[in-house]
């Protein structure tokens, strides 16, 4: 007789390319179920979301063994109180943005008190907080002293084709993120890599990712050499990962960089402003620059003229730390310790 699986409760709000990854590499071993607190804005839409949230919880907790969130927030509360309540495990993955406040460009969970008393509730009494960087880390630990934390790393979920690996390198500069509010524009950078394009007028640069519709305020008077493009599909970012020798993240807020781990698997040398987890991946602090314009500008110029290039093979350097193999090596072997 076949023993049944285990059966877990995924709960997330937006369903991004890392809630896909944990929600596969957790399927592969268990029965799971997912269940989304809809993304919404304003008090009354959360208030309604959190009433449904409660309704389900009611009628079909004890089915479950455990309970997976993906970052702590409005939609993490009541999933951990009911497994707190109900002596189940509870593992919720902390991703950046629930241990940030920045206040003048209103981003991270910690600007608002509600969703502050959320996170950090939920951050105290789930079974552990898994942290996506060595920085979240750090951050949960100084939020909630003497809470259970796991450190496991991001992953890169992109595949170099075999068939496909002799591609040419160009004098070409990208960054990458979805960059559709003004604050995300802030947040990832955007403003200084325009404004190191415009310094460096002999390089192509490019973004993808940006919605010119909705920023065409903040792209006035661009420089020539500057390129946007739109959001795509994701496997659609390896072509210009090949292209680009460099790759830029010139963040304010970054807890891992997910982005900058996939360029420099396809081969990108990474210029990287010294914040959140940035410095982590990137681990040459060649690489590693304040925002100061003239810094940025020098490290890019070094590299291109080749007077800078690092001295190990990045892509293996990626693979061996942030491969979909080993995130599912360590959050089985967590979730097993733990039950």
């Amino acid at each position: 007789m076949v023993e049944a699986k285990s059966k877990i409760l995924f709960v997330y709000s937006p369903w991004t390319t890392f809630t896909k990854t944990d929600y596969d590499i957790l399927a592969a071993k268990y029965d799971v179920v997912k269940y989304q607190f809809k993304p919404v804005k304003g008090n009354f839409k959360t208030a309604r979301e959190i009433l449904k949230q409660l309704v389900f919880l009611l009628i079909n907790i004890w089915q479950f063994k455990m309970i997976y969130i993906w970052f702590a927030d409005s939609h993490s509360f009541l999933p951990v109180l009911f497994a707190k309540i109900l002596q189940k495990k509870s593992f919720l993955v902390i991703g950046g943005y629930d241990v940030a406040r920045i206040s003048h460009l209103n981003y991270g969970v910690f600007t608002s008190k509600l969703r502050g008393f959320f996170a950090l509730y939920s951050m105290n009494h789930c079974s552990v907080n898994l942290s996506v960087s060595k920085y979240v880390d750090r951050k949960v630990k100084w939020l909630a002293k003497k809470v259970n934390t796991e450190l496991i790393y991001n992953c890169i979920t992109l595949n170099r084709n075999s068939d496909k690996e002799d591609f040419e390198k160009e004098n070409l500069i990208i960054t990458v993120g979805i960059i559709e509010k003004e604050q995300t524009y802030y947040i990832k950078g955007i403003d200084t890599f325009i404004e190191i394009a415009r310094q460096l007028p002999q390089y192509k640069f490019l973004i993808v990712g940006l919605n010119q519709e909705k920023l065409a305020h903040l792209l006035n008077d661009l420089p020539a050499n500057i390129t946007i493009k739109g959001r795509i599909p994701h496997e659609e970012l390896i072509a210009f990962y090949q292209r680009a020798k460099i790759y830029c993240q010139l963040s304010r807020s970054e807890s891992f960089g997910v982005a900058l781990a996939e360029a420099m698997y396809f081969g990108c040398i990474p210029v990287v402003t010294n914040i959140g987890g940035l410095p982590e991946i990137v681990n040459d602090k060649n690489l590693v620059v304040t925002r100061n314009l003239n810094l940025i500008r020098i490290t890019i110029d070094k590299i291109f003229k080749r007077t800078y290039e690092p001295n190990a093979d990045l892509s293996e350097i990626i693979y061996s730390r942030f491969s979909v193999k080993q995130r599912s090596y360590f959050i089985h072997q967590i979730i097993e310790q733990i039950l």
